[in-house]
């Protein structure tokens, strides 16, 4: 027996990502309650006879979007790449199965429906009839059948085609990983024990409406990986005429989504139309997109928003000052919204590689005990540090937690609010009493195991000017409540180049910044920072890597004890409220026992845009996010007023 899966049971919610790598300025940042589904033919958001959105703001009477970029595309082929600004033409202009709506809920899209097998290995989704393939200047094609998912992971697992995309199908559906290494083997001009054809792999369309998935392992967050470009489909036909030049330009691609590429000049412009055919055309609002690149697009764009050349410009933290001291441009910035994508935390470092004079062997002494993690733990002053960026909204995007409240839940139970991790996610970690008590007790355990005082820490950062601030307001702060007879806070400048192979990778801190990103919607998704064998804080066993390992006992004991309920945790396959309260336990027990200090989500600058960020599409993963459906170019920029004003709204909605 099957379970039909409708969206109403949707235990995936995608938030958007929205993160400062890209280089195109205003890509959609994102209206349908939660955990409801929008079904063709239904408006999301603001209908289209209307000529004010929810803040009051007019439609601009010509629907075309003006921007700048100043990095150009490697490639439109959204199997090879996962780079964020080649993807945006894949993402507005292919149907993926599911979409995200505005407030992150799953919707059905090329897909009109799904099951899954009651032991959860085998997904079926039913392929929306009568969509068809289109080339650049909107000739059709063909029909989009369930067999162009197919022909998608085919040319993504032929090693020959170099996907970077691979890492995200193999280890998910069966038989890839193998299908992989054998084409990987062909290519290297070994041979192969035995033959592995690609029918063998776990995916097959059943008939041309009909594709089914089989799956490694039972994945209750499987729909969320769908929006990712390696998911996207592909028409054979355009593989084979297109051969090694597959999407080398516009031309060199077919279409099924809102938009087509209609002009494609590399460090000229790139320019989207509608698609008048697409299924749900009565929901794609912007009618042309045009992309102009300018080297100086980050400099030049704010001139050229107040001249009414463009639609959009980030607005940063030195240029924020100067319009909000003008009350006509204090009513153009808003800041965007806080995204989930990326999670930011203090780590500490385990295993010290750093040079002799920031004292590497005193600080291995200090990072091995509790009291003196937990005393920074708490005597950090996270607003404060965050203010240096976020001035007017640092509250809005702090994190209690590893894992961003927001990123997941269970219908309208956040996974933050799960378990142990409660506690955490309701509190704040800074607080001056405590830290000063954990002070004391570690000042007596380090002086007694030979620590000297006060115990430096090395603290990297990569040149940015506010990491920098950031940086030294941390320090003054720091060594202000604890002492400088108790810490030395040394802030070293590394430079940009080879930042991360030449600090965090191989362990040249004591305590930073550290990010990583979402690959799919499930808590499991964050422990690649904190599991066996990571190049984050290393408080493993590294002697393989190292070829030393210097944890205490105590250490040793803490990690493995954490490694033990992580496995715990990724056998709850199935129960989705047993899952998450394994890992919220998991993640609760690492904080603790303050092996790393939460910092903040993503999101939160400051822009001027005459768009509307609560339209559209707000994803936690994937590439939805760029997407322009769903979204309404305005006569004025949103002001700071109309966003909060809506931020409740859409907050309150998904029951935040």
């Amino acid at each position: 027996m099957k379970k039909v899966l409708a969206m109403l049971l949707a235990t995936v919610m995608l938030l958007s990502m929205a993160v400062g790598c890209s280089n195109v300025e205003g890509r959609p940042n994102q209206t349908q309650p939660p955990n409801q589904t929008q079904l063709p033919g239904e408006t999301q958001g603001v209908e289209t006879t209307a000529t004010t959105g929810p803040d009051g703001r007019t439609y601009a009477a010509e629907q075309v979007y003006r921007t700048l970029y100043n990095g150009e595309v490697s490639t439109l082929n959204y199997l090879y790449s996962s780079s964020e600004v080649d993807l945006i033409c894949g993402a507005n202009c292919i149907e993926t199965l599911v979409s995200s709506d505005a407030y992150g809920n799953l919707q059905p899209a090329a897909a009109t429906s799904w099951e899954v097998s009651e032991d959860g290995y085998t997904w079926t989704l039913k392929i929306r009839e009568g969509m068809k393939w289109y080339d650049y200047t909107g000739a059709e094609m063909g029909e989009v059948t369930a067999h162009d998912w197919v022909t998608g992971l085919a040319w993504v697992l032929d090693a020959r085609n170099d996907s970077s995309n691979s890492h995200m199908v193999n280890g998910y559906i069966a038989g890839a990983q193998e299908y992989y290494d054998y084409t990987t083997a062909l290519l290297n001009g070994e041979s192969p024990a035995a033959e592995v054809p690609f029918d063998s792999v776990g995916v097959k369309a059943l008939d041309d409406y009909t594709l089914q998935y089989t799956l490694v392992t039972p994945r209750v967050y499987f729909l969320s990986l769908l929006e990712f470009g390696c998911y996207y489909p592909m028409s054979a036909a355009c593989v084979e005429e297109n051969g090694t030049e597959l999407g080398l330009d516009n031309t060199r691609l077919w279409y099924c989504g809102a938009y087509l590429m209609d002009t494609f000049s590399p460090q000229q412009e790139h320019v989207y139309v509608k698609n008048p055919n697409y299924w749900d055309a009565e929901h794609v609002y912007i009618e042309r997109i045009e992309l102009k690149y300018n080297a100086e697009a980050s400099t030049l764009a704010p001139t050229m928003f107040l001249n009414g050349e463009v639609d959009y410009t980030s607005v940063s933290s030195d240029l924020l000052t100067e319009w909000m001291a003008n009350e006509d441009t204090a009513a153009m910035v808003s800041p965007t919204i806080t995204q989930t994508n990326y999670s930011y935390y203090w780590g500490f470092n385990f295993e010290p590689m750093f040079d002799a004079q920031y004292e590497p062997d005193n600080w291995r002494i200090a990072v091995n005990n509790e009291n003196f993690r937990k005393s920074i733990y708490h005597g950090m002053d996270r607003i404060r540090a965050l203010q240096v960026g976020f001035p007017n909204n640092a509250e809005d995007l702090l994190s209690n937690s590893i894992t961003p409240k927001g990123f997941a839940r269970n219908g309208q139970q956040d996974y933050t609010l799960y378990g142990d991790l409660a506690a955490f996610t309701n509190g704040d970690s800074f607080n001056e009493a405590l830290a000063l008590e954990y002070k004391e007790k570690a000042v007596a355990e380090l002086t007694a195991a030979g620590a000297t005082f006060p115990v430096k820490i090395l603290m990297q950062y990569n040149g940015d000017a506010d990491w920098a601030k950031e940086c030294l307001v941390i320090k003054q702060q720091l060594e202000e409540l604890l002492g400088t007879d108790y810490i030395e806070v040394v802030i070293n400048n590394f430079g940009s180049q080879n930042f991360l192979s030449g600090t965090r990778r191989v362990g040249n801190y004591a305590l930073q910044k550290l990010n990583g990103g979402a690959g799919y919607v499930d808590p499991e998704t964050w422990i690649f920072m904190t599991e066996n064998g990571n190049t984050y804080t290393f408080a493993y066993d590294t002697t393989a890597k190292f070829e030393r390992s210097t944890k205490s006992e105590e250490t040793t004991a803490i990690i493995n004890e954490y490694y033990a309920m992580l496995e715990e945790a990724k056998q709850e396959v199935l129960d989705v409220d047993a899952r998450y309260t394994a890992f919220a336990n998991a993640e609760a027990f690492y904080l603790e026992h303050a092996m790393a200090i939460p910092y903040r989500a993503t999101g939160g600058v400051y822009e001027a845009t005459k768009l509307n960020p609560f339209e559209g599409t707000y994803s936690s993963c994937g590439w939805s996010y760029l997407r322009y459906k769903g979204k309404h170019v305005y006569e004025t920029a949103m002001s700071s007023e109309m966003f909060y004003s809506q931020l409740a709204a859409w907050e309150a909605a998904r029951g935040e």
